[in-house]
């Protein structure tokens, strides 16, 4: 008997223990909530404890989780989503260039240097002048001369870095500080644009750009602080409440520490890890440190990231045929010998790995690569990944899919701007044209396709990047019917892109990217159900609500 009686009364406070559980500290009530979770795609309300999502259903089963003082937020027939999560970023130098000399959305040579004199002349005392964002459109030709900056800037060097991060343009006394003259030779995966007589003109291609980029004085740690913790709050009030970072520094890893220590983080961060192509023993010691040391919910390290093309722009994006107007078939920065040796030592110890791999030659090195690897070591749990995949042989993409790999994309690559169609559209010439960011094939093969910015190629503004996948027309509407309409693709999908799929990319779908019961509670607000609103609409819809662990992150002034 009094095994019994302790038994039924150990039963009971189990019981109370699970009732207490099971109360929530946050319920939102009367939405329209959009769970990416296709076993209950959408419910009314949903009940959060603590960082976890503790329940879904109707608003009347939510409030009976309610206890003395549980916050009860009506969303009075708004929509709810899972929190944005850019699958592909530059987060410190989209932070840092909130405050630097933007050349983004200048048009014409005369507008970049206004901008570029007027800058210089509010800044007297910076030894140089560095700003990014040029767009090739705006030349003829396509690429600046150094002359273009020699008028505006002469007193110090100047160096202005394109709006894809694969050209630079300096001027004449930056070259003379980076010692680049006529028998410089150009170097692996890069090159120096020459005159006819063999001179520099001042654009340096992909990894021609460390020449005079390593001459730049960098921003200093404060600086770095001051500018993580605005692009923080600014990427909060977008909706996002993680990002995948494409690369890694150990000073400004360093930053984000600093600002998840003061518990101001208010984004998940992963990172990756330079992919080398000759890691000794001590460096990849010391990578295994930092994947082991760093798998939390807030900042993590899993993945490596290499290139191996450059971009279409400068023509260095590499192709099976040469470009259209010429310009060769662009720059591997590999052989298939050394990319699938360092693809399966990678592979091996475990990391995920992330290659750029722009052009149709660049994609099937990728995949021939972690193909490579999955014959030399065998069945692994491998998730691996291709950055950018713009110009893919279609027959490749059933390879994507056999091989488990994620095509990692971004929405706004498609909006069919000036530097779009009068530069990127003509290098491909129709044919390569026709097939490139195919969205919807890419969804249509099975694969798993993840979006994300690479902000500050673009802005990290996940609703303006779902109206490009979804119409791929500019903001104004144009071209009417949108650019090569047969990869548009569902509202649905676009926001399934940047939920669900990047969490999968990033080996995190276990704890984030749906709204489902033991998950984090990362989620957002919207003015308008954006899956029942004409595509225009989108572009007038705001984030109203940014929720990361259960706390907000960003709370609009008219959400009431």
């Amino acid at each position: 008997m009094k095994t019994i009686l302790i038994g039924v009364g150990l039963l009971a406070a189990l019981g109370a223990a699970a009732s207490a559980e099971e109360k929530a500290d946050r319920i939102f009530v009367n939405g329209r909530i959009w769970t990416g979770d296709d076993a209950r795609p959408s419910v009314e309300a949903l009940a959060v404890r603590e960082t976890r999502i503790l329940a879904l259903g109707t608003s009347e089963e939510m409030r009976k989780r309610a206890e003395t003082g549980t916050e009860i937020v009506d969303l009075k027939g708004r929509f709810m989503a899972p929190g944005f999560d850019d699958a592909h970023l530059h987060f410190m130098s989209g932070s840092l260039d909130l405050d630097a000399l933007s050349l983004d959305d200048a048009r014409t040579v005369e507008e970049l240097q206004w901008r570029i004199g007027a800058w210089a002349k509010a800044n007297p005392d910076r030894p140089w002048v560095a700003g990014r964002g040029w767009v090739y459109s705006a030349f003829a030709g396509g690429l600046p001369h150094k002359t273009l900056l020699d008028t505006v800037v002469a007193d110090r060097p100047a160096w202005m870095t394109s709006y894809d991060g694969h050209a630079g343009w300096a001027n004449s006394a930056a070259l003379r500080k980076a010692e680049v003259h006529r028998g410089t030779a150009d170097p692996p995966g890069g090159a120096i644009v020459r005159d006819e007589r063999g001179e520099p003109t001042g654009v340096l291609k992909d990894t021609a750009m460390a020449l005079v980029a390593a001459h730049v004085p960098p921003p200093v740690p404060e600086e770095k602080y001051r500018a993580l913790r605005k692009g923080i709050d600014r990427a909060a009030s977008f909706g996002l409440t993680s990002v995948q970072n494409a690369g890694f520094d150990e000073e400004d890893f360093r930053v984000y520490e600093e600002v998840l220590g003061e518990g101001r983080l208010k984004l998940r961060v992963s990172f990756a890890l330079s992919f080398e192509k000759n890691l000794g023993p001590d460096a990849l010691a010391r990578y295994r440190e930092l994947k082991g040391k760093h798998a939390s919910e807030h900042i993590r390290i899993a993945t490596v990231k290499g290139f191996v093309d450059g971009v279409v722009e400068a023509r260095t994006a590499a192709m099976f045929e040469p470009y259209a107007g010429g310009g060769g078939s662009g720059l591997p920065r590999w052989t298939q010998e050394d990319l699938d040796r360092t693809a399966a030592l990678y592979d091996r110890e475990g990391f995920q790995i992330q290659l750029h791999a722009i052009g149709d030659r660049a994609v099937s090195m990728a995949l021939d690569a972690f193909e490579h690897a999955a014959r030399a070591n065998g069945p692994l749990v491998r998730r691996h990944r291709i950055e950018h995949l713009e110009v893919p042989r279609l027959a490749d993409l059933a390879r994507f899919k056999a091989l488990g790999v994620v095509a990692s994309t971004q929405a706004f690559f498609a909006r069919p701007d000036e530097n779009h169609n009068q530069v990127y559209l003509p290098a491909l010439g129709p044919e390569r044209a026709a097939r490139a960011m195919p969205f919807k094939a890419i969804d249509d093969a099975g694969v798993v396709q993840a979006f994300g910015s690479d902000w500050p190629v673009y802005p990290c503004e996940v609703l303006k990047g779902i109206y490009c996948a979804v119409t791929r027309m500019t903001p104004q509407g144009t071209p009417a019917g949108g650019w090569e309409p047969a990869q548009r693709i569902s509202v649905e999908a676009a926001l399934r892109h940047f939920t669900r799929d990047a969490a999968y990319a990033s080996q995190e779908e276990a704890i984030k990217g749906t709204l489902t019961p033991g998950k984090l509670a990362d989620l957002v607000v919207l003015s308008e159900n954006i899956l029942a609103v004409p595509p225009e609409r989108i572009l007038r819809t705001k984030v109203l609500l940014t929720v990361r662990g259960g706390q907000d992150t960003y709370r609009a002034q008219e959400f009431r």
